[in-house]
């Protein structure tokens, strides 16, 4: 199988033959459709399907047609436009599925589509016969559909779907407005028309690992307005703020501080936020954190401080910045652990060195035996 896989990479038509042609098992295993899928080869993908693969095989929480949509979670494209298309119409014509959840976020192909600015699939699919109902009619700009619906049924502003995304989240994570000054303008109308009645604007859609908030999905698709929006009608501003730290836009921090996001309370995984972005190795981040004057107190798992995760990960510049804000070089975590001891047991010797001369102690001098 592996050579196999190696073929789709490399985008090697012939090798791809050979290769089925020798294994053809190897052909029907959903992590070979998957690849091929992915990388938008659209004559592997042919050869997989004419030999037996199955067009809506799951693999790792996606189908063949997400993968043609979205290579990668966040929208991440490793085939070019034409190709992708070139792709769906061979699923297409072997039957592929149209209202089968997959992806990251467990959802249908049209909604991942729009979630991902392909107008072009957008268009297709809904060609094809995908779907279409107050969610993703939110995720496409829809506006009158969504307001003769809510007009009908108000509670409808408050309902989920199969993949408990709200018709708000819908329109927050829509990228067909990216490029487009009219979409943008009907997503902003039809979320305000959502929020007028009463759709929740800290309403959290579950995706594998973790509940991601309305404000999440808004800043992933650059929907400065639309972030704006939620912010005014009750969005928690500190999930904003996290948010941010996790789509890489110090400008939408900046934001959720202005609107009132709280420094100290931000987090992920439950941890403190600047725990994590130590403990991750992203210093830029960090540093920002520790000069707008997050607290370094903050104790994470096993309560460890910021200090104690840059003693671990060996992070000297992050570990002088901390020390230089007043992080607390004697503080103790669970079992009496201190920074020193981390940085002893991790042979961290700069870090060692550092603290030794700053506090003035000697170097524990090497026992003879």
């Amino acid at each position: 199988m592996k050579d196999l896989l190696e073929a789709i990479r490399a985008d090697d038509r012939a090798a791809a033959r050979r290769s089925i042609s020798r294994w053809p098992e190897f052909a029907a295993k959903p992590q070979v459709v998957l690849e091929a899928a992915r990388f938008a080869r659209a004559e592997i993908l042919e050869l997989l399907l004419d030999a037996g693969a199955d067009p809506n095989a799951p693999w790792r929480s996606y189908r063949p047609i997400h993968a043609v949509i979205q290579a990668e979670p966040h929208a991440e494209r490793l085939g070019s436009p034409t190709a992708q298309l070139d792709c769906l119409e061979r699923l297409l014509a072997h039957g592929v599925e149209l209202e089968l959840a997959g992806s990251w976020l467990a959802v249908r192909p049209l909604l991942l589509a729009a979630f991902s600015g392909e107008r072009e699939l957008v268009a297709r699919l809904l060609d094809a016969g995908a779907k279409q109902d107050l969610f993703t009619d939110a995720a496409l700009g829809k506006r009158a559909s969504v307001e003769k619906a809510l007009a009908r049924d108000p509670e409808l502003a408050r309902a989920r779907d199969a993949s408990t995304f709200t018709a708000l989240a819908a329109a927050a994570a829509s990228r067909l407005g990216k490029d487009d000054a009219k979409t943008a303008k009907a997503l902003l109308a039809l979320a305000t028309a959502l929020l007028d009645h009463g759709a929740d604007p800290n309403a959290e859609v579950r995706e594998r690992t973790h509940l991601l908030p309305v404000v999440y999905f808004a800043i992933g698709a650059g929907q400065r307005d639309l972030l704006e929006l939620l912010l005014a009608r009750g969005a928690d501003p500190t999930r904003a703020f996290e948010a941010s730290f996790f789509r890489d836009s110090r400008e939408w921090a900046e934001l959720a501080l202005a609107r009132g996001a709280k420094l100290d309370l931000a987090r992920h995984d439950g941890k403190p936020l600047l725990n994590e972005l130590v403990r991750w190795g992203r210093v830029e981040e960090a540093l920002w954190l520790i000069e707008k004057g997050v607290d370094l107190r903050l104790r994470g798992a096993d309560g460890w401080t910021a200090l104690h995760q840059a003693a671990s990960r060996g992070n000297k510049r992050l570990f002088v910045a901390l020390l230089a804000a007043g992080a607390d070089r004697d503080a103790k975590a669970d079992h009496g652990l201190s920074v020193l001891d981390l940085a002893r047991v991790h042979r961290r010797r700069e870090l060692v060195a550092l603290l030794q001369e700053s506090s003035g102690a000697s170097p524990r001098k090497r026992t003879k035996r």
